[in-house]
């Protein structure tokens, strides 16, 4: 077991004991992630994340969104909208997602040191009416208090090239 020592501000250290995890865990936070999000569960999502501290905040770039966010206030805002600190954010779990399905580019990786995994590839949300919308996505993983969390997420729109007439 390895600890990071974050500081915040001028107090005492405060230690963060990161565990060891295995793919198939990883694997079951992205399921998790998954069903969150086709049950519009924003408190269940949320906490799939580490939100961290300032010395060590939570990186989130969301799909259809410009900000990244560092807190959970922000994370929020953008699957529910409705924040007026972010006005553009219309809520992405108001889309209706009835299915979200990962493909790795070749399955989370165990990261240097041992005590976290990443993840790239592309996942696609389904609508009600059976629309589906094509996303690039890279997730960063550790372990906390026995909790596989996303500390890293970052997601955009695939690039598609011009079909040629």
């Amino acid at each position: 077991m390895v600890t990071a020592l974050c500081k915040t501000g001028r107090e005492a250290i405060s230690e963060r004991n990161f565990q060891p995890m295995t793919k198939a865990e990883v694997v079951a936070a992205q399921r998790a992630w998954a069903k969150c999000v086709t049950e519009r569960d924003v408190d269940g999502l949320l906490d799939l994340y580490d939100f961290g501290d300032p010395d060590e905040p939570l990186l989130f770039k969301p799909t259809l969104a410009d900000i990244i966010r560092l807190d959970r206030t922000g994370a929020r805002a953008y699957f529910v909208g409705g924040d007026p600190d972010y006005p553009q954010d219309v809520g992405f779990l108001n889309r209706g997602w009835k299915k979200v399905e990962f493909q790795s580019a070749v399955g989370p990786i165990l990261k240097a040191g041992g005590l976290g995994y990443k993840d790239m590839g592309h996942y696609t949300f389904v609508d009600g009416d059976g629309n589906a919308t094509r996303a690039d996505y890279t997730f960063a993983y550790h372990k906390l208090d026995g909790h596989v969390l996303i500390s890293l997420h970052h997601s955009s729109l695939t690039w598609f090239p011009p079909v040629e007439a």
